[in-house]
Order: C-alpha cells, then sequence, then structure tokens
C-alpha cells in the first residue's frame, strides 16, 4: 500500500496517512485520497512529484487528477518553459483541505442518513414479521 512519503519525518506523515485511510473510509479512492493529501502537504505539484509523493504510477495519477479537475477540487497550472514538447502542469487544491473534501463528507452523511433509514424500516418490518408469526 502507497504511503505519503512527502513529509520529512515519519512522525509528520503519520497525520496524513491517517486523512488518507479516513477519506477511504467514506468511500473517496485511494487514489483521490492520496493525491488530496499529497498537494495539501506539499502544495504546487507536478505529476512527477506526485507520483514521488503519493507511491503511485504517472496513470494511477492521472486518474484521480481527471476525477479531481472534474470536480474542480484542484487547479491545473501549464508551465510554459520555453521549450519543445508538451507544458509541463502543475496541480494545487481548489482551496484548503476540509473546503475540498466537503463535498465527500456531505455525500457519506447522506449515505449514512439513508442507511439509518433503511435500518429503522428494516427494524419495523422484522417487529411486524415477527409479531405475525408469533400471533
Amino acid at each position: 500500500m502507497p504511503q505519503i512519503t512527502l513529509a520529512s519525518e515519519a512522525s509528520s506523515a503519520e497525520p496524513a496517512n491517517l486523512i488518507v485511510e479516513m477519506l477511504e473510509n467514506i468511500g473517496v479512492s485511494t487514489n483521490v485520497a492520496y493525491v488530496l493529501v499529497s498537494l495539501h502537504e506539499g502544495g504546487n505539484l507536478s505529476s512527477k512529484e506526485l507520483q514521488l509523493a503519493c507511491g503511485l504510477r504517472q496513470p494511477e495519477i492521472s486518474v484521480a487528477m481527471k476525477e479531481l479537475l472534474n470536480e474542480e477540487m484542484v487547479r491545473c497550472e501549464a508551465q510554459n518553459e520555453g521549450g519543445r514538447g508538451r507544458p509541463s502542469h502543475r496541480y494545487c487544491l481548489n482551496g484548503g483541505l476540509f473546503a475540498v473534501i466537503n463535498p465527500f463528507i456531505n455525500d457519506a452523511e447522506l449515505r449514512l442518513n439513508k442507511l439509518a433509514v433503511d435500518l429503522a424500516r428494516l427494524d419495523k418490518v422484522s417487529q411486524t414479521l415477527t409479531s405475525a408469526t408469533t400471533s
């Protein structure tokens, strides 16, 4: 399993890895969680820097970045260095980490509320069935 390696000390990396774990627990894909936390920790990073920070391959970074760009959670800035070829890009969060992950939190809360309603309905139906079979 990848780990956030951007932090200079292992103790500094632990909160970042904990955030990744919590994001995964609420349904955020692992790669998206690593990219979000790495951008939070490292600021303005290139794809190569994200690969190193997240321990992910370039295609995994690209897929995660596509999702984050579509949701407008990150910004992409083209770096024109005057050379030939494709320009490199640098990525940064489109706000603070909590603001950026808030849609994921809201979605998890909606799923949790729906689950609570479904569990209450299931309990009511099972009580009805139990009382009907004992009568």
